[in-house]
């Protein structure tokens, strides 16, 4: 039997972003809406959301006749299995809360919540619940950057030395994605420092350069680009003996490995090695939706980005923005 979803937020991220061609030639698994319809395992009942004209919408995408404007009609209105919460920020924490006991599973999005006590809010209220969170940190469900993490956990080409990242869209939109792979690979930072912080045109939060020191000395820095020039979000590890780089915001990986230098003795280079790897980001959601499904069957598994693991990346973020308090914004 097909588990029954529902989606509360009908936005982009939900729902219209399928209307952007280009990206769903890159991306199958678009959108919760399209996750759910795609997977065999889901059944999508239902939508909510304030906004008429996007409830119209997504009842003629989707051919959900079930929506509301008020999403607690949605929640009394249906016994679902899952839920996703595609909401601002502001108002996740009132959601999830409406929501425990309710549901086997909640599919949040990011950011998870407003601040880092919301968050333990949660983790405090679902210690004892029948209801399991897990947060959309795709790159966290990706097959391909997690074969990254084992490569660079199991020093496939040495021990990590350094890194470099870049992202857009500010320090909690695209920012978590970045900290969240960071530190699902590398642990909590041991030390933060933010080196400037910009606000470009059409964005209403900070982005910040900083530099981050990891255990076992590994260190980099990341720097915030302004997405209206172009699309950057990328991570490029330095090891001993190698290089991986996650390029073209995760569509193309390159690796490098150690080799004899081509001009000098005893010296060495980089070349690109004969291993490919292919990438498989625009299947992320789907990944997500297997996990949402077993964690909705099998009572021992653990979700992937539980509110207990987004903790550090909230405490993060918040770090971050306290040391930016006191720079002042570049201009762009």
């Amino acid at each position: 039997m097909k588990l029954k979803a529902g989606i509360i937020g009908l936005g982009r991220i939900a729902s219209t972003y399928e209307d952007d061609i280009k990206a769903r030639r890159f991306y199958p698994y678009l959108t919760h809406a399209g996750m759910y319809m795609k997977h065999p395992g889901f059944k999508l009942i239902c939508g909510a959301d304030k906004d008429l004209i996007k409830l119209e919408k997504f009842r003629a995408m989707w051919g959900v006749q079930k929506v509301y404007l008020d999403y607690r009609d949605m929640i009394a209105d249906n016994e679902l299995d899952v839920v996703s919460v595609c909401t601002h920020p502001d108002i996740h924490h009132e959601i999830i809360k409406r929501l425990l006991n309710k549901v086997k599973v909640i599919f949040c999005e990011k950011p998870f919540t407003k601040n880092s006590d919301e968050v333990r809010d949660i983790i405090h209220l679902t210690s004892s619940g029948n209801t399991k969170i897990t947060v959309n940190l795709y790159r966290e469900y990706d097959k391909t950057h997690l074969n990254i993490r084992r490569m660079l956990q199991t020093e496939v080409f040495g021990k990590t030395i350094r890194f470099n990242a870049f992202y857009g869209k500010g320090l909690r939109n695209q920012g978590t994605h970045l900290f969240g792979y960071l530190i699902g690979t590398f642990g909590k930072p041991e030390h933060i420092t933010v080196l400037g912080k910009k606000k470009y045109d059409g964005m209403d939060e900070y982005a910040y350069d900083i530099y981050l020191k990891f255990k076992n000395d590994i260190t980099g820095m990341v720097q915030c680009f302004n997405f209206n020039n172009y699309r950057l979000f990328e991570f490029d590890f330095i090891c001993e003996k190698g290089r991986i780089h996650i390029a073209d915001e995760g569509l193309k990986i390159k690796l490098y490995e150690r080799a004899d230098n081509r001009a000098e003795t005893g010296a060495f280079e980089l070349r690109k090695t004969s291993k490919h790897v292919k990438s498989s980001i625009g299947y992320a959601l789907k990944y997500a939706a297997d996990h949402i499904e077993r964690l909705c069957k099998f009572s021992d598994i653990e979700p992937v980005v539980s509110p207990r693991v987004y903790l550090d990346v909230q405490l993060t973020i918040e770090e971050i923005e306290r040391q930016g308090e006191s720079l002042i914004c570049n201009p762009t």
